[in-house]
């Protein structure tokens, strides 16, 4: 299994997206979008998505380099329709319009529908915090079959659906991101397993008779059976709302089975968006900050090896060893990516077209 230097992995895969027809702007901001996930441990967001994206874009699935087309806009309301652009940077851009409304208004609703697949949605709430901003999502996800059983169910009506909290830092204490799906394990942490022939831990997933089974192909590439919902009824609420403010309540589709389903992942998300200085002073809001998550940070571990720890922390932490020695690409995907390399006449190993044909 290969360790890549991030900047390469960042040029090798902004290179084989613009090899797919994306500008080099937007190659670039969909390559670090993907590559910081790998940085931050979460590969099921990285360069794995890479092929799918790829091939979306050849065959239109995908379209590069949208503009986003404002559906509606007033003081604090802005709904944006993405026309299946490419998840990462229209969703960015989106995200930069509702911050500049937010700082303004002291809030603002954004509301994405029919963009690509989003990857990370941590990234919008770290996007939001560095800009001083609390911010709530909640995406679903449409385009395809769904792969997650709700909470007393054996069969699938639920894709991942993930929601992320965002708080952002202060002098002392990074910003709180919390981001999960709704689903025990994100569907690229699968993918990932089956790249690696491994078997998924045990109690996340279901075959197609509903009995529980570690096999990451009942639900890579194509469901037959399901991956579980995370806190039992809790987690199958949370997902069902994700469904209805993510897809319903922006306008984009849901998973009910009459919509379209042409195998691209499309996400459609709902944001609010929170200035803290105008509910509270940034002194108090800060000192209150510091100080839960530092009593949190307190409490006494069960083991002195495995210190408390809040969200955002284990990114940060693998971010550090990764940045210094390399991002594990496992030997399937590098190999899916070589053969899109070749496909596209790009030299895997700098990441542009190559004048002397493929490596």
């Amino acid at each position: 299994m290969p360790l890549i230097n991030h900047d390469k992995l960042r040029d090798i895969a902004a290179g084989l997206l613009a090899g797919a027809g994306c500008s080099q702007e937007e190659a670039t901001v969909v390559a670090e979008n993907l590559v910081e996930a790998n940085l931050k441990g979460h590969d099921s967001h990285g360069v794995v998505n890479l092929p799918a994206y790829i091939t979306w874009l050849m065959t239109g699935g995908l379209r590069p380099d949208q503009p986003l087309k404002i559906v509606r806009e007033d003081q604090a309301f802005l709904v944006i329709d993405a026309n299946r652009g490419l998840g990462q940077s229209t969703a960015r851009k989106a995200m930069g319009l509702a911050i500049d409304k937010a700082l303004v208004m002291g809030v603002a609703i954004l509301a994405i529908r029919r963009a690509g697949h989003m990857g990370r949605i941590g990234a919008f709430g770290e996007q939001c915090a560095r800009a001083g901003l609390v911010s709530l999502h909640f995406a679903n996800v449409s385009g395809h079959p769904p792969n997650v059983a709700p909470f007393a169910a054996r069969e699938p009506r639920f894709a991942t659906n993930p929601f992320c909290f965002a708080v952002p830092g202060s002098m002392r204490n990074a910003a709180i991101i919390l981001d999960c799906a709704t689903s025990k394990v994100a569907w690229g942490k699968l993918k990932v397993a089956l790249n690696k022939g491994e078997l998924a831990p045990e109690g996340l997933l279901l075959d197609a008779a509903g009995r529980p089974t570690r096999d990451p192909s009942v639900v890579v590439p194509d469901p037959v059976g399901s991956m579980i919902v995370f806190g039992e009824h809790k987690g199958s609420g949370i997902a069902l709302i994700c469904e209805l403010l993510g897809g319903a309540l922006t306008g984009g589709d849901t998973i009910e089975p009459e919509n379209a389903r042409d195998g691209v992942t499309i996400n459609n998300m709902l944001s609010v968006l929170i200035d803290p200085r105008h509910a509270t002073t940034h002194e108090r809001f800060n000192g209150e900050f510091d100080a839960v998550v530092e009593y949190v940070r307190s409490a006494a571990p069960f083991s002195p090896s495995e210190p408390v720890q809040v969200a955002g922390e284990p990114e940060y932490r693998t971010m550090m060893a990764r940045l210094q020695d390399g991002i594990p690409v496992e030997d399937r995907t590098w190999d899916e990516l070589r053969q899109v390399a070749e496909t596209l006449s790009i030299d895997l190993d700098v990441g542009s077209p190559s004048t002397a044909g493929p490596s």
